[in-house]
């Protein structure tokens, strides 16, 4: 039989029991004098046995009239639960209070009331907190969503203007060149834009991916200026580069060249007409150190902190000098970061220009035995196209498909088109293509599934075609099932012209050039 539960023998043993609580207890007298407190309720107020029993409830109680509703409520025979009030310390704090009271009668009478204290102070200031950052969360997304609006309808805005202009003609030939100048900077500007929310988006998901290989960092600088020298120049800007001895490190090209480009479009931006910006790149210890340095308009102490934070900018006023999402030097950092280095911002002070220091571990024989040429998806930096290349091109939008065969057919290749993966599938068989260029997002069949049937089909009907995926679908993951599933390179929407015929040139000489 089992045995009995211990009862506290004794009103001592009860009391130590009671004392011993971890919530707050407390008796009082139906005029509200606290008769008795255990260990816990007098912590929570601060007060020592002698300075709370016998004091009237009122003088703890922060609310006026508290004391008195609370004792009414009490004279009443119901229970009272989840009575919230808020108490005095001896220290002068306020603490929050959940009571549970309850009042105990004989013969009708009124004899005392027990009350059980909870302090949920801590609770409360965690839930005033987590809803400020919601509220501050709501604010920044609704100021960062006007942004983006801004910043995307102020290139899209002139592309549409100057489009306009053209096709209505009467603009002599330098207009022309003007216009075409300027749609052309401004989808440069949207395709930033586009690349720094995508890579701001994989940062934030933890999904920004690396596919590292030894590669001699000056190239990757060299593309980074060469590709910005055009609106340094515009902008009347000295931009000077010396590449010294070959810097090899460890890394992912693509990554690091989307780095240093955000570093010299944020020297660009910053730089005020006749201004100058010098890059250098050299050899600090074991690392390699990267500087773009200006003479524009520098940076705050106060900001110098914050300068590689998230949609964090130096003037955030709809007045402010420069456009831009303040995402730049975010994606900078993670990127460097990923790859084992630093990011640095100096500057003197507003006016004084701006240092930005990148530092990068040299690569070393342990690093692994990644070279150049290991990496499936090498991107070509010439173009030598072979006249007559047999090109099938794949794309269910029309507008990309007919820009993408214009292009190709000025640089003297045959192109057959198709519009989806199925009619695709049965040329590739019929006429065996120099190079299959294709879409992934389809209809129905995608490109993805098209080239793993490609893949299976005889090395005489075409199966081992050199193929690219060409997609809007830009990220790290993509280009991976894209190589995995059969393609030889991956090319992100939008396309560069320059860019897909070296890649073609690259593919030409795979298949020994036209048959």
């Amino acid at each position: 039989m089992a045995s009995e539960p211990h009862l506290p023998e004794s009103d001592s043993e009860l009391r130590e029991f009671l004392d011993d609580a971890t919530v707050g207890l407390r008796v009082m007298s139906p005029e509200g004098r606290i008769l008795w407190a255990n260990r816990a309720e007098l912590k929570m107020v601060g007060y020592s046995e002698r300075e709370y029993i016998g004091h009237h409830i009122d003088e703890f109680l922060v609310e006026p009239g508290a004391a008195a509703d609370l004792l009414n409520r009490l004279a009443r025979p119901e229970r009272i639960e989840s009575y919230q009030a808020r108490l005095r310390t001896k220290d002068g704090s306020i603490r929050r209070v959940l009571i549970d009271a309850s009042s105990l009668y004989r013969d009708g009478a009124f004899v005392h009331s027990r009350a059980v204290t909870r302090d949920i102070t801590v609770f409360l200031e965690k839930e005033q907190a987590a809803r400020h950052a919601m509220e501050e969360t709501s604010r920044l997304k609704d100021e960062f969503l006007a942004l983006l609006s801004h910043e995307l309808r102020s290139p899209l805005g002139a592309i549409l203007v100057w489009l306009g202009l053209l096709q209505r003609g009467g603009l002599d030939p330098a207009e022309s060149e003007r216009a075409l100048g300027i749609i052309e900077r401004s989808a440069r500007t949207l395709e930033r834009i586009i690349e720094d929310l995508l890579h701001a988006s994989r940062i934030a998901a933890g999904g920004l991916m690396l596919i590292p290989q030894l590669v001699d960092l000056r190239g990757v600088v060299q593309v980074a200026v060469d590709a910005a020298s055009g609106d340094s120049a515009l902008k009347g800007l000295d931009l000077t580069w010396s590449p010294g001895e070959p810097i090899w490190v460890m890394g992912d090209p693509g990554r690091l060249q989307q780095a240093v480009s955000n570093l010299l479009s944020n020297a660009i931006k910053f730089t005020p007409i006749g201004g100058k910006i010098e890059v250098s790149l050299d050899r600090a210890d074991q690392n390699a150190r990267l500087r773009v340095a200006d003479n524009g308009e520098g940076m705050s102490r106060e900001f110098l902190p914050h300068a590689f934070e998230r949609f964090r900018q130096q003037d955030s006023t709809s007045a402010r000098a420069h456009h831009g999402l303040g995402l730049g030097l975010y994606v900078v950092r993670h990127v460097i970061g990923h790859h084992g280095g630093a990011v640095t911002a100096e500057s003197r002070g507003a006016g004084l220009g701006s240092t930005l220091t990148v530092l990068l571990p040299l690569a070393t024989q342990r690093r692994g035995d990644a070279s150049p040429s290991s990496r499936r998806e090498s991107t070509p930096t010439e173009s030598s196209l072979p006249s007559g290349l047999q090109v099938l091109l794949v794309d269910d939008e029309e507008d990309s498909r007919e820009a993408m065969r214009r292009i190709l057919q000025q640089n003297g290749m045959l192109v057959t088109t198709a519009s989806s993966a199925r009619e695709a599938f049965e040329l590739v068989e019929r006429l065996e293509p120099d190079i299959l260029l294709s879409d992934i997002a389809m209809p129905g069949e995608d490109g993805l599934s098209l080239i793993r049937r490609v893949r299976l089909l005889p090395l005489e009907r075409g199966g081992r075609v050199p193929a690219a995926a060409i997609s809007a679908y830009a990220g790290v993951e993509d280009r991976r099932k894209a190589l995995l599933a059969g393609f030889h390179y991956h090319i992100p929407k939008p396309v560069d012209a320059a860019h897909l015929l070296a890649v073609i040139a690259a593919m030409a000489r795979k298949s020994d050039g036209p048959k």
